[in-house]
């Protein structure tokens, strides 16, 4: 059996110690892997590389992939499928491991399910936002690279009292991320895309947390309505200096947490199993066990709303919603 690795849409930590995962039971069964440069436009002009186990083990502990991904919407394309078909019987590939968030584990499947192309699908995604799955590849070790940062800024809130603190994490349009950071780093406040907020409560909310605590804490999500402004408006309301620490890209290149390395472990193993048998769909966790399912929940995912108001001291009459 040859697999050949797809890498479609952003990185995240974890891929590499999938990759190498794999690699190591493929090479046990006597099978191969090969991967696609760049994605499907990678693939589409068969640019292909074998990737043996011996290649892919230094790089298991790095974030990021080996592969290089795109987001080029070439599927689209009318031909598309009949000439993958055929790139794949030419260079005896038998199935495809894809790797991707919601929007290409949405609408690729489908695609290779019509192609007859055996496939398995990982979530892979720091934002945590795959429908169906109640964790992604990527975002525990994201989690953690934000709390690095929070520490290190929160080493000058504890030493020179009188501050605010502001962390933007990454995550799009979905607050999972920022809520689940919000929560683990003990901060005062947290503000993601999908609840509006009053800025005159949040002003209030950090003012009483520098005269109780020494220093406030906000962490806020890329997407979410002031981002770019409450650097400039929380100081003007509250009187008080605020630091802001913005992770951008360099949350998806930490280093692949522990958990996240087994969860990694354990996707390679049972992604081999599904195609050694045959079988194909996405690996999604629901209720803390790894499962195949054929297509990801229609039911949009929402970060925790009842963890969003004990963050924030709310009660529902006060959210605005």
């Amino acid at each position: 059996m040859n697999t050949i690795f797809v890498v479609s849409g952003g990185d995240a930590p974890g891929i590499n110690a999938l990759l190498a995962n794999y690699a190591q039971i493929a090479t046990l069964h006597g099978d191969t892997v090969c991967g696609a440069n760049g994605g499907f436009p990678g693939l589409l002009h068969e640019q292909i590389q074998p990737l043996p186990f011996t290649m892919l083990s230094p790089w298991m502990g790095r974030g990021g992939s080996i592969l290089p991904s795109s987001r080029d919407p070439v599927l689209s394309q009318a031909e598309a499928g009949e000439l993958i078909r055929r790139i794949l019987h030419d260079q005896h590939i038998d199935n495809m491991v894809l790797f991707g968030g919601n929007g290409t584990l949405r609408y690729i499947p489908p695609l290779l399910r019509a192609w007859e192309i055996p496939y398995i699908g990982i979530p892979t995604t720091i934002d945590n936002d795959v429908p169906g799955s109640e964790r992604t590849l990527g975002f525990d070790s994201a989690c953690n690279f934000a709390y690095q940062a929070i520490d290190g800024a929160l080493a000058t809130g504890h030493a020179l009292n009188g501050r605010l603190f502001m962390v933007e994490t990454l995550g799009g349009t979905c607050g999972n991320l920022a809520l689940a950071v919000a929560q683990g780093a003990g901060a005062h406040a947290v503000i993601v895309p999908e609840f509006e907020y009053d800025e005159n409560w949040l002003a209030r909310r950090l003012k009483t947390a520098v005269e109780r605590d020494g220093y406030g804490l906000l962490v806020i999500c890329e997407g979410a309505r002031g981002a770019r402004t409450l650097a400039d408006t929380l100081p003007a309301l509250t009187g008080i200096r605020m630091r802001d620490t913005r992770l951008g890209h360099t949350q998806r290149g930490g280093t692949p947490s522990h958990s996240d390395r087994v969860l990694a472990a354990q996707m390679a193993r049972l992604a081999h199993h599904h195609l050694k048998s045959n079988q194909s769909g996405i690996l999604v966790v629901r209720n803390g066990e790894l499962t195949l399912t054929a297509a990801l929940s229609d039911t949009p995912v929402m970060p925790n709303r009842e963890l969003y108001l004990q963050i924030n001291g709310l009660n529902d009459e006060h959210t605005g919603n």
